[in-house]
């Protein structure tokens, strides 16, 4: 393991806290492993590394080998503390190398649950979304993988996106494949962008919900329609 992402892991096990650690593997299942560490704290450890080894600074080859040697440990601290960087210092970096590192991770297995592949989509991928050039076609590949997580990250990043209205036929298509899977977390992806795509086009959601009414589930219809006056 790196030693630069060894120094972050230690000052992570520093401000651990058990009890939050047994709060968030209850909450978040999937067999996660936590330390407790709230997400300021995190940040915190990420910003005063840097600070301190202006590892920013760093070859991007050397900086990718820190966020791997992160991402690739079993506590969701840890693979947290490679997005966060990701997301405060590699902003102005390409974003097909960044994606492309994303990718890995995802093929890797070393995302396997809703609650750091979403932080991901949320805090990296949909800023590039709105952003960046050639996004939306990399999502797109990522579609239909079998691997749940990384499909999953292909829709996700629009839910948040600013221009989500510009989206809507990217939307759709990415939804269609996802709504047939079997898995619960490829279902609720539709329904969260779905809901927040609502916010402008109710007609759009409930015809694809009518479309698609054989996959859906109470939970993806509770969600897509949580911001509807009327009962579809």
């Amino acid at each position: 393991m790196n030693k630069y992402a060894k120094l972050i892991q230690k000052e992570l096990i520093k401000i651990s806290d058990p009890a939050k650690a047994r709060w968030l593997e209850n909450y978040v299942k999937h067999d996660i492993v936590s330390r407790g560490c709230g997400i300021p704290l995190i940040r915190n450890v990420i910003q005063d590394h840097v600070k301190e080894y202006n590892t920013n600074q760093f070859k991007m080859s050397d900086q990718c080998q820190i966020l791997n040697d992160l991402m690739a440990q079993k506590y969701t601290e840890d693979k947290l503390a490679s997005i966060i960087y990701m997301q405060l210092y590699w902003k102005e970096e390409a974003a097909a190398k960044q994606l492309e590192l994303i990718s890995e991770w995802f093929d890797n297995r070393w995302i396997a649950d809703w609650n750091v592949c979403d932080w991901l989509c949320v805090r990296v991928l949909t800023p590039m979304l709105d952003c960046k050039e050639d996004v939306v076609k990399e999502l797109t590949k990522w579609n239909a993988n079998k691997y749940l997580w990384k499909a999953r990250a292909s829709l996700v990043p629009f839910a948040q996106a600013k221009m989500i209205e510009q989206y809507k036929d990217v939307i759709l298509k990415l939804s269609k494949v996802l709504i047939k899977r079997e898995e619960r977390f490829a279902k609720t992806s539709v329904g969260w962008v779905l809901r927040e795509y609502s916010k402008y086009d109710k007609k759009f959601v409930t015809a694809f919900l009518k479309e698609h009414q054989k996959w859906t589930t109470p939970e993806v219809i509770k969600n897509s329609t949580k911001y509807f006056h009327d009962t579809i």
